[in-house]
């Protein structure tokens, strides 16, 4: 289902680490993998006043990188495909995506607690809004040394037990469609999660809190007949307080090892000023973290 991906790199130690993590991912089904090195206008100068010899050099340098990892990656018997853009790194991440008909793209964050609230770069929180394909955020560990900087990756049959959260919105259901044919990327176990938000339900009543509480399982068994029609193992949970803290403590309390989530929910326009829950989980989760972008909100906006 993931058959073809897109992994923009810069060849940073941080690049590098995610890019270690691209074979495990055989066998969530991925055999072709589109290299991306995009040369950025706040890099070189533009083209009209660019010194030729030195646009020359730099892509003659990614080419030389981007020949290194092709051949990695096709000694581990996967099909590899390289480009070279020049221009904004977003917008060249998502029209190659597009161009290339990738099903998934993967990036790469570190892995903080939620207090310390790692700020993934601008690169990462646009394509994270705009991407109109999942995108996979992978997770590493930084290790600083002496002044010295190494990652570790955590990347290890991450498709194994997958913790989905839902809060049943039309973005959340894009995401389940995905979820249900996770069977074929290795998929054994499934958490349904729901998030019953502590601030909303400090105003209930107890018999408004004891209906709500019903109809959410009611909504959560409907999903689990869905996932036992696939062939997946699903589990219930109901968690009540914050959606991040919950989402990842969710994760953390059933060993999952990659979380899905919609990119949007119901309380779109809030987040939005706020931060979406989604990116925020992506900061501060030390699991990879697979998020799917309702497609008719990006019809809408074009």
């Amino acid at each position: 289902m993931f058959e073809r991906i897109l992994f923009p790199t810069d060849f940073s130690v941080f690049a590098n680490t995610v890019f270690a993590c691209l074979p495990e991912l055989r066998s969530a089904g991925v055999r072709e993998v589109v290299l991306l090195h995009v040369i950025a206008t706040t890099d070189v100068p533009l083209p009209e006043t660019l010194n030729r010899e030195s646009m020359a050099w730099v892509k003659m340098r990614a080419e030389e990188e981007l020949h290194i990892q092709r051949m990695a990656l096709e000694g581990q018997g996967l099909r590899v495909y390289t480009r070279i853009e020049y221009g904004n790194v977003v917008n060249c991440i998502i029209d190659v995506a597009v161009d290339e008909h990738v099903s998934m793209i993967v990036l790469g964050a570190q892995g903080k607690s939620l207090s310390a609230r790692l700020l993934l770069g601008s690169v990462a929180n646009e394509v994270l809004r705009r991407s109109p394909v999942p995108v996979l955020v992978q997770k590493f560990r930084v290790i600083r040394e002496m002044g010295h900087v190494a990652c570790k990756k955590v990347c290890t049959s991450i498709f194994q037990h997958v913790l989905y959260a839902t809060d049943f919105s039309p973005c959340a259901a894009e995401a389940f469609n995905l979820v249900k044919r996770l069977k074929q990327a290795g998929t054994e176990r499934v958490t349904l999660l729901h998030v019953q938000d502590g601030h909303m339900l400090k105003h209930y009543s107890t018999a408004q809190r004891a209906a709500l509480d019903a109809e959410d399982r009611q909504r959560l068994h409907n999903l689990e007949c869905a996932l036992v029609l696939f062939g997946l193992q699903p589990e219930l949970l109901i968690r009540q307080g914050h959606p991040v803290r919950e989402i990842l403590g969710g994760a953390q309390m059933q060993n999952a090892s990659l979380i899905v989530i919609a990119s949007h929910g119901h309380s779109q326009l809030k987040e939005m000023l706020m931060g979406t829950i989604a990116e925020n989980a992506v900061r501060a989760s030390t699991l990879p973290v697979l998020v799917i972008r309702y497609q008719e909100s990006i019809i809408n906006k074009r």
